[in-house]
């Protein structure tokens, strides 16, 4: 089954983390793979990014990530 957005939230990297259950450097590292979508929601010229990602972003790579049966038969 999907997994449901609870809201249009947007999570910081250690909330991402969290409902991800890996650490913040994997976030990072999917993030730099383009296999997660986040947004710089800091103002412009910020020395610092303020990184979020959204909720349907987790779930959007959750789904793509998630198998059934029927496909790992098939390719296994």
């Amino acid at each position: 089954m999907a997994a449901q957005p609870k809201s249009d939230a947007m999570l910081t990297i250690p909330e991402t983390a969290e409902r991800l259950r890996c650490s913040e450097n994997h976030v990072y590292r999917l993030i730099a793979s383009g296999d997660l979508s986040c947004t710089d929601i800091a103002q412009r010229g910020s020395r610092q990014p303020k990184t979020r990602v959204p909720e349907t972003a987790i779930t959007a790579f959750i789904n793509a990530r998630t198998t059934n049966a029927r496909r790992l038969r098939a390719t296994g």
